[in-house]
């Protein structure tokens, strides 16, 4: 554990915290207004660490400093172009970070994390969770959970024996639209009986993003 007590993490809510993480993993635009706040002042600041820094962990990047009250304290990425992505634009905002290469040497040295945002690769997910929820810090993981049952189980076992939160990034689970189509055809029964359903997702093309010769990795 780190050296703030728990008493000290308490002070972040379980709602502000999922305000905040539903908020960036859906990509929505809070206003200051929306959270009726127009400023954050320190006793309001959640201190977050974004470990994995590649496209999606940037995009929780991008849409997080959109939310008055999330001050970046570290970022954590094992490919220095990703760690220098993300902390110029860090630098931008005036939220200058600590780099590192291993999650483990994060929690060790950085003591006033609150929360964790893990962009990793899906079969990184469970130790770097446990590894968070183990140092005291709570967890917006992104999707999917894990790659097997098994890493599931352990983000689980892990979030039940901890009291820090975790929740994972399924953004249309937790979007207040989604969620009240669901309660007007289940609860409302606006569309009466059901007897056939189609669905479709149409998505932008992904850039091909290119990376300078010198930040080639293996």
């Amino acid at each position: 554990m780190t050296d703030r007590t728990q008493q000290d993490r308490s002070d972040l809510t379980r709602r502000d915290f999922l305000r905040s993480a539903t908020a960036a993993g859906a990509g929505v635009v809070v206003s200051q207004v929306a959270v009726g706040q127009d400023s954050a002042g320190p006793e309001d600041q959640i201190n977050v660490a974004l470990i994995g820094a590649g496209s999606q962990g940037r995009i929780l990047l991008n849409n997080s400093l959109k939310i008055p009250g999330i001050r970046f304290k570290a970022v954590c990425d094992i490919w220095s172009y990703s760690q220098k992505y993300a902390s110029n634009i860090l630098k931008a905002y005036d939220q200058p970070v600590n780099v590192y290469e291993d999650y483990e040497e994060m929690l060790a040295s950085e003591n006033d994390l609150d929360a964790a945002f893990i962009a990793t690769p899906d079969w990184q997910h469970a130790p770097i969770t446990e590894a968070c929820l183990d140092a005291g810090v709570h967890v917006y993981c992104e999707k999917e959970m894990a790659h097997n049952l098994e890493a599931a189980k352990r983000i689980v076992t892990a979030a039940q024996n901890s009291d820090q939160l975790v929740q994972i990034g399924h953004q249309r689970r937790s979007n207040p639209r989604f969620v009240h189509a669901k309660n007007m055809i289940e609860a409302g029964d606006v569309l009466g009986r059901l007897t056939h359903v189609r669905g479709q997702w149409n998505r932008a093309t992904i850039i091909n993003r290119s990376t300078p010769k010198k930040y080639e990795m293996d």
